[in-house]
């Protein structure tokens, strides 16, 4: 085996992008006017979280729509989420526009008519932008407008859209059988091994050593640790390895990091059975395989 790294084709159906862009653009619409329910919430600690939430909520339906749909190009899934993103921020701005004038939950009704029909969509965000909505202080009130409120918008929009970007940029490849039209399933070794801290030596070493390599890993440590996903499909002759390290920050309530170290390499279908023989697996977290 030469256990090359496993490279996507870019031959997506063009037709596929559009029907992701088309569902995924459904869901922003719920989504932008749930958004703007949950920022009536009083506490802005919470409102931040939501805010990151809606951002990868995004993200996830993106990734969702595009795995299920057999959209392996990061670049269209790029310009997928991109789309998606303006239309679920838009969404947004009209039910928060409504919200406004309204005082309270913005109708479903009202915001889909409102939707497709935006009146003087600028110049009301422009009139809210002069006045503002809300005030800092519970004895003088000074009210969040005009530039202050600029920033907070811009700021807000830079989370949403840097959460959902840097989320589908940072997806791994997950090896796809151009001859079976299908993706690899997924199975993740039970076991946890030792670091792997160099990716290029680790490489080198199986091309040496073969499959040996990964039989013979040592234990990881308690926090620190590496985890082996093995990608199989019985009719196929080429089979995917690849692996994450883990470091679990004991300064952070525990926190997980994960880094992929080896992206997908090829082994052989005879490797593959040798590692499912000494190692017990396990099915990864379902947004893990997506």
């Amino acid at each position: 085996m030469k256990y090359l790294t496993y490279k996507s084709e870019n031959n997506t159906n063009p037709l596929h992008i559009i029907i992701s862009i088309l569902i995924s653009a459904v869901v922003s619409f719920f989504l932008g006017w749930l958004y703007s329910l949950m920022t009536l919430m009083p506490i802005i600690y919470i409102k931040f979280f939501i805010t990151i939430g809606f951002g990868y909520a995004i993200a996830f339906t993106v990734q969702i729509v595009s795995k299920l749909l057999k959209i392996k190009d990061k670049r269209a899934k790029l310009i997928i989420v991109s789309v998606v993103l303006i239309i679920a921020y838009y969404s947004h701005w009209i039910s928060f526009i409504i919200q406004t004038y309204t005082e309270g939950f913005p109708p479903f009704s009202s915001y889909v008519k409102y939707w497709f029909s935006p009146n003087s969509f600028f110049e009301v965000i422009a009139e809210i932008n002069k006045f503002g909505t809300w005030s800092f202080g519970s004895i003088s009130e000074v009210p969040v407008n005009k530039m202050l409120l600029t920033l907070i918008w811009v700021v807000e929009a830079a989370v949403i859209f840097t959460i959902a970007i840097a989320h589908i940029f940072k997806l791994p490849d997950n090896p796809y059988s151009e001859k079976l039209n299908k993706w690899y399933p997924k199975m993740v070794l039970v076991d946890d091994f030792e670091p792997i801290y160099s990716s290029t030596r680790f490489v080198l070493n199986i091309k040496e050593q073969g499959i040996d390599l990964i039989l013979n890993l040592a234990t990881g440590f308690p926090r620190k640790y590496s985890k082996i996903s093995i990608f199989y499909l019985e009719s196929e002759s080429i089979q995917y390895l690849s692996i994450d390290n883990v470091f679990i920050e004991t300064n952070n309530n525990s926190k997980k990091r994960i880094t992929q170290i080896i992206s997908p390499i090829e082994i052989s279908t005879v490797d593959a059975k040798k590692l499912f023989a000494k190692f017990k697996t396990e099915k990864p977290f379902f947004l893990d395989f997506l």
